[in-house]
């Protein structure tokens, strides 16, 4: 059974709904932590909504949305950025441009908030994938900010990764297979949502947000953390010594 939760609702900003959701989850769920993405136009209308006991960390992005920069081996005619299936071996990105692109949405969230980001992940997980994560490391030791991780890289705070919880899979036997894994702690993945328009035509995982919502704020999702000894935690909480 693991010891510490991190709950982490990506897409903070990718709309209204996503933003009202992921608070809504944080006010009256288990929802402990977000990572924005600061590229999106509702990115700074999100900010506001920001509350001390939510982590926040940076949801690095080049495959939705605009660019922050002038990089170009990322985007596509239209100046938007590429679709996640073009970085498998089909695009060739520089890797100077990716950095200053990621740079300037970190930059960005501290300028807008006045306030540190706790951690890093990326959208579609190109941070994750093997030719990009020099980059991760770069940015990770320039602002000694851990990442999400499948398993331990580095010498910064770790939780595991799991991304397991989702659709049909948003339920109480996937949360009960994540929480009784043996590490001493894991970071959820999660995408709650309160549905909007936005939403519906901007990304094909849409719907099943909802339900993930509903399940983060139930009494039995609280109630087994409760009975199991689990502790709720974020990235700022993980690395800070007790």
């Amino acid at each position: 059974m693991i010891k510490k939760l991190i709950v982490n609702a990506d897409d903070f900003g990718l709309s209204k709904g996503c933003t009202l959701g992921i608070i809504l989850g944080h006010k009256e769920g288990i929802i402990t932590s977000t990572t924005i993405m600061m590229n999106m136009p509702d990115a700074k209308w999100s900010c506001r909504f920001l509350m001390p006991e939510l982590g926040v960390g940076i949801h690095l992005n080049i495959t939705a949305g605009f660019p922050l920069t002038n990089g170009q081996s990322f985007c596509n005619s239209q100046g938007e950025f590429k679709k996640r299936s073009d970085y498998h071996g089909r695009i060739i990105v520089d890797k100077e441009e990716l950095y200053r692109e990621w740079k300037a949405q970190i930059e960005l969230y501290i300028k807008t908030t006045g306030r540190m980001p706790d951690h890093l992940d990326s959208h579609h997980h190109i941070h994750l994938m093997d030719e990009y994560q020099d980059i991760i490391f770069r940015l990770s030791d320039e602002y000694n900010l851990p990442f999400r991780q499948e398993k331990c890289l580095n010498d910064k705070v770790y939780a595991k990764f799991i991304a397991s919880f989702n659709g049909d899979h948003a339920d109480m036997k996937t949360f009960k297979e994540i929480c009784e894994q043996n590490d001493e702690t894991i970071e959820l993945m999660t995408h709650s949502a309160l549905i909007d328009q936005r939403l519906l035509t901007i990304s094909s995982y849409n719907l099943p947000r909802a339900k993930e919502l509903d399940f983060l704020m139930s009494k039995k999702v609280k109630n087994y953390l409760k009975k199991n000894h689990i502790t709720l935690t974020n990235y700022s909480y993980l690395y800070t010594p007790e």
